[in-house]
This record gives C-alpha cells, structure tokens and sequence, in this order.
C-alpha cells in the first residue's frame, strides 16, 4: 500500500485492526501523552500495531506519513493465521517483547516529565513575580509552558499533581495556589544550578544547617519583639540554649555557624571571628521569610526526584 506525504495511517484512540511494516518512506508519531516536540519517527523497517494488534487495544499515537511511503498491511485473521503455524514459544517470546515496550514507553513518558519540569517551574515563577496575589490560571501556565517547551496540558497537569502530593502548591479548581511565591523559584533555581553545575545547590543545607535553622524559626516564633523589615533577630545566648536541647547535647560553636552565615543565611551582629568563642556575637539575625523558604525546599527537594517517577 501507498500512502503519500502528509496522509494519516492511523489517529491515537482508535481501535486497530492492522499492523504494519515499513518498506520505504518516514512517519510521525505523535501522541497527547507525550511531548508533539519530540515525535516518534517510524522509518524503513519499523513495525507499526503489534502490541495494539495483539491486545485488541486503541492506537496509541497519531501516525501520519512525512513523505511518500510504500507499507506492508497485515490485518489480524493474517496475523492469526500465522501465529497459529508458529512454534507455540514465539507466542511467549512475543508477550514478553510487548511488556518491555509498554516499560520502554513508561520509562520515555517519566522521562518527559523529568524533563518538563524545570521549563514548567521557569514558566511559574515568571507568572508569580507578574502577579500580586499568589494564585495562577493553569489554563495560562499550560500556555506558556507549550510555547516555551512544547509541553501539554496532561504533562502540566501530572507535574502539578505531583507538586501537591509535595505540598508544594495547591489545586482550587482552574486556578493553583502557593502559600510563599519565593519556594517555586527557589525551586527552579536550585534545579537549575544542579542541571548546569552538575553538583549540589548551595540552597541545599546539611543536616546540621537545617537543624539551625529550625530552632531560629521555633525561636523566632516565641519572640515577642516584632520582626523589623522581615527581618527576626535571636540573641546567641537564647540560640545556644535551645540548640542544646533539640540538637541533643550538640555546642552551638562559630564553626557550626560558618556555612550558614558564609552563605548569608543568617548574619552576625558583629564581625565573626571563626577561631574565637561564638559568644563574641550578641545576636544572629536573617529574613524569616526566607529561611522558611529554604526549610520547605528542603524537605520537598530530597522526595522530588522518587515522586516524579512514580
């Protein structure tokens, strides 16, 4: 059979009642689980419709001929036929192939959405900073993300699911809320510093780090004095206390400090001298805003990789 340039072999949803080989020619696979960017090409060879053949299933791409192609058709009482004279192992050998290409085609469809995900999070903290509520349209952030990506609206749509899933945002309808407009470009860019540096993001803090930042915040919490430009300071005394307590025995020493204050985290009322006593400095102080924002991208950023790949 001849099929010229631009004429469709099949159209994704549709039951199939052929396979097909390909003598000459290319073809396009498309699909709206997967990204219209990046299409399937069939080209001299390829075998088209087996597993939806065999399993009575719909096609799973739209398949259109991107130049004038000659195929071979098989329909299914000639497939039947066959099967029917084989040795009773192919039937095993071609059940086994058709579950390796269902997790082949699992695997590419996790793989996308890996790779939609930081355009998705670009896309959404633009949109953000444009805003000044923190609410968004997905019906607009679908847009953009296909114009920047070509990422669909299903894609969209599983990676904010996901997002949720992390409490990361929430879903009210048409519409997505966030309750800090700074954790999603946090987010990106701590992505984007691990794509191109192909190391760990200074946002990343340790154990200890987090453990810090953690009683700043309970302390800050309990304080009664007002936070001046969003500001909290807590004096050295009050944070060496409870450090003891919730850090088990551990001494608050300016060593243990470094990486915070090197990384402007936190900042010390006075000049800190990492060979001297922490006691040196009266007070640390930093944006309470931020260091929850850190806190959240830390508890999300270690689950983010599992979750998208489930």
């Amino acid at each position: 059979m001849k099929f010229s340039a631009g004429a469709f072999l099949c159209l994704e949803g549709d039951l199939a009642s052929s396979l097909y080989i390909v003598k000459s020619g290319t073809l396009s696979g498309t699909s709206s689980k997967s990204n219209p960017a990046k299409p399937k090409v069939f080209e001299p060879g390829s075998i088209i419709g087996v597993s939806s053949l065999l399993e009575n299933a719909p096609w799973d791409y739209t398949i259109r001929a991107l130049e004038d192609c000659e195929i071979d058709v098989v329909n299914r009482e000639s497939l039947d036929q066959a099967l029917e004279k084989s040795p009773a192992w192919l039937n095993s050998i071609i059940s086994f192939l058709i579950k390796r290409n269902h997790v082949s085609e699992e695997n590419k469809r996790k793989s996308d959405l890996v790779q939609a995900l930081p355009s998705l999070l670009y896309v959404f903290a633009k949109l953000l900073k444009e805003r000044s509520d923190n609410t968004i349209s997905i019906a607009r952030l679908v847009q953009e993300a296909n114009l920047i990506n070509g990422t669909q609206e299903e894609e969209v749509r599983r990676l904010l699911r996901k997002l949720q899933d992390l409490k990361a945002l929430k879903i009210q309808g048409d519409c997505m809320q966030v309750q800090s407009k700074e954790l999603i470009p946090l987010l990106y860019e701590t992505l984007r510093f691990r794509a191109l540096e192909r190391k760990v993001s200074p946002n990343i803090l340790s154990m200890t780090d987090q453990m810090i930042l953690t009683v700043f915040v309970k302390l800050s919490q309990r304080s009664k004095d007002p936070l001046r430009n969003g500001l909290s300071a807590i004096s050295t005394a009050d944070l060496k206390t409870e450090t003891k307590k919730t850090m088990h025995g551990v001494t608050l020493t300016t060593r243990t400090m470094a990486a915070l204050v090197e990384n402007k985290i936190l900042e010390p009322s006075s000049t800190l001298d990492f060979h001297a006593p922490i006691d040196q400095v009266e007070f640390f102080f930093g944006d309470f805003d931020h260091i929850m924002d850190l806190l959240e991208l830390n508890r999300i950023f270690p689950l983010l990789d599992k979750k998208l790949v489930e």
